[in-house]
């Protein structure tokens, strides 16, 4: 059965013989020359078929929306003018593609910092990654203000994560649930390459509860992901986590433990699913430790946790990878250099190549992994029954000293 796109590339193929016919005719006058006539007529086929195929075209393409929004370009006219690589018109670099698809994936981050790194990590978060998401708020106890700094009014101290992160996504919610499609939590040591993240993310679905990153293994039924890689919700995820959870009594921890344990935990109570994060090579785009801890022979402590295998050398990262952990300002702008102003001549990307490099795939943790249960609790009873450990009240706990929630 011929879709929606093949009847109108046959149309247009019917409407083009019509003028060829038409202009055959013209060329008999002596006014219009064979010249002229391959002049218009190759100007016609690019106007008409042209914006059609540029940028793929076949029935498969992604789409970012249930409307329909192609993640390829149809058409030039979708890239407004002096937009393409506006960092720098000094660079032979087109960003129509990456452009459009932010335009398309609208992105909300924000940071857990304190304010003695403001001068420090935050400038250098601000210079780099941080001015592409479309929204970034900067999570801090602090007096001062400012259309990027969310003040809260908690001591300031690595045991009050989560009370900050339950702050702060609660106010995502209250002020942005529904101008963006998703939202990013990061630390201040964290670099993410947000042109990466948006294409994962485009092909996902943000009306559903989707929860994605650096997937570890302990702790809950479904693991959680790692703070320190940054890990994005949907929408539809962010309103679950606030109105089925934090505003549910019992449900979720509001303070104390981890913050990323905590937040894994409580996407599972409001059964927000796990979605894959791994390319279609299994290689891994979130990454909870700094960029050298990939290479060939480097102990990599965060393997351990991981709820799939990390790889070292070539094998370690996607080819669009999403982030690193532990970047110092010094790095953090030593990547950014390489990345978004230095090219190797002669390499293009093959980008209807990558069209496929990701799935929309949830992902279950087998009863087979060795992982660490919370504390008071066992691996048997996250696979026994998922319905009555969701209505449980597992929001208070006494640690003892061997089950530190690092």
């Amino acid at each position: 059965m011929y879709s929606v796109r093949r009847y109108f590339t046959l149309f247009i193929s019917l409407c083009s013989a019509i003028i060829f016919i038409i202009i055959m005719i013209m060329t008999q006058s002596r006014h219009y020359s064979a010249t002229s006539f391959s002049k218009d007529f190759a100007h016609l086929h690019e106007s008409i078929i042209g914006n059609v195929f540029r940028h793929g075209g076949d029935e498969d393409d992604i789409h970012l929306t249930k409307d329909g929004l192609d993640l390829f370009l149809k058409s030039k006219d979708d890239v407004k003018i002096g937009e393409r690589n506006k960092q720098d018109f000094t660079l032979a670099v087109d960003s129509s593609l990456a452009e459009a698809l932010s335009r398309k994936v609208r992105l909300a981050c924000f940071i857990t910092t304190r304010e003695k790194n403001m001068e420090t990590k935050l400038k250098a978060v601000n210079e780099t990654w941080g001015r592409r998401c479309d929204k970034m708020l900067y999570v801090m106890t602090t007096n001062k203000t400012g259309p990027d700094i969310l003040g809260v009014n908690i001591t300031d101290a690595h045991g009050t994560l989560t009370e900050k992160i339950v702050h702060a996504f609660t106010h995502m919610y209250t002020t942005s649930l529904d101008q963006y499609d998703w939202f990013l939590k990061a630390d201040d040591d964290t670099y993410v390459i947000v042109e990466n993240l948006k294409f994962l993310l485009a092909h996902l679905n943000s009306s559903k509860p989707v929860y994605v990153g650096d997937h570890f293994a302990p702790f809950s039924p479904n693991g959680y992901m790692g703070g320190g890689a940054g890990y994005a919700v949907s929408r539809e995820a962010l309103r679950r986590l606030v109105e089925q959870g934090y505003r549910v009594p019992g449900r979720c921890r509001h303070a104390g433990g981890s913050e990323d344990i905590e937040t894994g935990r409580c996407m599972y109570k409001v059964v927000v699913s796990t979605y894959l994060s791994l390319d279609k090579y299994n290689r891994s785009t979130f990454h909870a430790a700094a960029p050298e801890t990939f290479q060939v022979g480097q102990p990599n402590f965060v393997s351990s946790f991981s709820a799939h295998k990390y790889h070292s050398g070539p094998e370690c990262c996607s080819q669009l990878t999403i982030s690193f952990h532990y970047v110092t300002p010094e790095l953090m702008r030593t990547l950014d250099m390489f990345l978004y102003q230095i090219t190797v001549f002669g390499r293009t990307v093959k980008y209807e190549e990558l069209r496929d490099l990701f799935r929309e795939e949830t992902f279950q943790i087998p009863q087979k992994r060795r992982r660490r249960p919370y504390p008071g609790e066992t691996i048997e009873e996250y696979y026994r029954n998922a319905t009555e450990w969701r209505m449980k009240n597992t929001t208070i706990y006494i640690p003892d000293k061997k089950s530190k929630l690092k």
